[in-house]
């Protein structure tokens, strides 16, 4: 099976918090080649295109370029967790979904959501803070509430413009809450790429999760401490 070279792209669009990891893991048990966040190793070509490993400033970079949004990574069949946020700056691909549809027009979107305030709960936990920190210090923001609220606003309006931009088209937006749809739904929507509900896990879930606190120490001074990358 070589579903690389006959089927569709499938790219979530959703936010990186939103069942990401558990959507690749899906595809990938399925025999499609996914790319997620980052590329996998070897990626000299994308270096030495880019600069860049993140998914996300890959897709910045094509796009300012006037190249394809995909240029250089286009071999994938599942792309997610957009997001490349560093010490310099934060850019979620997600938002260039149009550009997405016109330079690749078969493409599917699949919208993965939750509810909104669960999800800025689990990206203020998110690297044991660290990744909260990092986007307030970017932004040039003075509060963590004041990262919430630009948050929201991301997201009702990213939200609300995929929905009006694929009015027309609905057969290419698959919309998938990871709070209440069954997996079994999104498999039906995707019937050609043979995906299977055992394969869908909570992958990367940690609320709940106790941990002895000198591991959970170790785990935050390692998350804030780490260096990283500066574009």
């Amino acid at each position: 099976m070589q579903p690389d070279l006959v089927l569709p792209r499938v790219v979530a669009i959703g936010f990186n918090k939103c069942a990401t990891r558990s959507l690749a893991q899906l595809f990938a048990a399925a025999g499609h080649s996914v790319v997620h966040q980052k590329l996998p190793q070897p990626w000299r070509l994308s270096r030495a295109l880019h600069g860049r490993r993140k998914l996300g400033g890959i897709m910045r970079s094509n796009n300012d370029n006037g190249r394809p949004v995909f240029a250089g990574v286009e071999q994938y069949v599942f792309y997610g967790d957009l997001i490349d946020s560093n010490r310099r700056s934060s850019f979620d691909g997600n938002r260039l979904f149009r550009e997405i549809l016109k330079d690749y027009p078969n493409t599917i979107l699949l919208l993965n959501w939750r509810n909104r305030e669960d999800w800025i709960r689990s990206r203020l936990l998110h690297g044991h803070g660290e990744f909260a920190a990092r986007e307030q210090r970017v932004r040039g923001l003075f509060s963590l509430d004041e990262l919430c609220d630009v948050w929201r606003g991301e997201w009702d309006v990213h939200l609300s413009a995929v929905r009006d931009f694929m009015a027309d088209r609905p057969e290419q937006l698959v919309e998938f809450n990871i709070d209440s749809d069954p997996i079994e739904q999104l498999i039906a929507r995707l019937p050609a790429y043979a995906l299977r509900a055992e394969y869908y896990g909570d992958i990367g879930r940690s609320r709940g999760r106790q941990l002895p606190s000198w591991l959970k120490a170790a785990k935050h001074w390692l998350a804030h401490a780490r260096p990283r990358a500066q574009r």
